[in-house]
């Protein structure tokens, strides 16, 4: 009788032990930490631009792409390949485009050939704050070589004053991204 009374008694302690703990964590706003993963926080969008020797050596290659702060930044392309990773806070606009024009003092008229030849790639998703992916994924990427004559790149490069690349996407408060144009 002594042990069952004593068994009750060890169990009705770790009962009222366990409920108390479960108050606190309530109490303390520390929901499980599931919860918390569903729930998109931010955006990311990882850009990846290339281009071809004749790109590089006889354009200025200009990249606008939105940062953190969901403001557009500007950066020289100097080398054939370009990669950036961008984290947002929710609701953001994440996108780049890719600018050229011709160097001062290059002169392609004399070109027997240009290969206009670029690229891109890029992955947007939203995630949770444990940087769990949540919501919908963007991806897409692909590449263009265009062959001509030297004298017919300044109107081609007319053509695309605009941007030869761009992309731009809203990603709103649920984390659904949505394409839009670049601006």
């Amino acid at each position: 009788m002594k042990t069952m009374k004593k068994n009750l008694m060890t169990l009705a302690a770790v009962l009222c032990c366990s409920v108390l703990f479960n108050a606190c964590n309530k109490d303390n706003g520390n929901d499980s930490p599931e919860a918390d993963d569903t729930k998109p926080v931010s955006a990311v969008m990882e850009y990846t631009l290339t281009v071809g020797d004749n790109m590089l050596s006889a354009l200025n290659l200009t990249i606008e792409y939105y940062d953190s702060d969901g403001k557009v930044k500007t950066e020289q392309m100097t080398q054939k390949t370009w990669t950036k990773k961008v984290k947002a806070k929710l609701p953001v606009t994440l996108g780049a485009r890719l600018k050229a024009q011709l160097k001062d003092g290059v002169d392609v008229s004399t070109w027997e050939k240009f290969t206009a030849a670029y690229g891109y790639n890029y992955n947007g998703y939203a995630v949770s704050a444990s940087d769990l992916v949540v919501g919908n994924i963007v991806a897409k990427g692909t590449e263009s070589s265009l062959d001509m004559k030297g004298d017919e790149v300044p109107e081609w490069l007319e053509r695309h004053t605009d941007g030869l690349v761009k992309f731009a996407f809203d990603f709103a408060e649920g984390g659904q991204a949505t394409s839009r144009s670049w601006e």
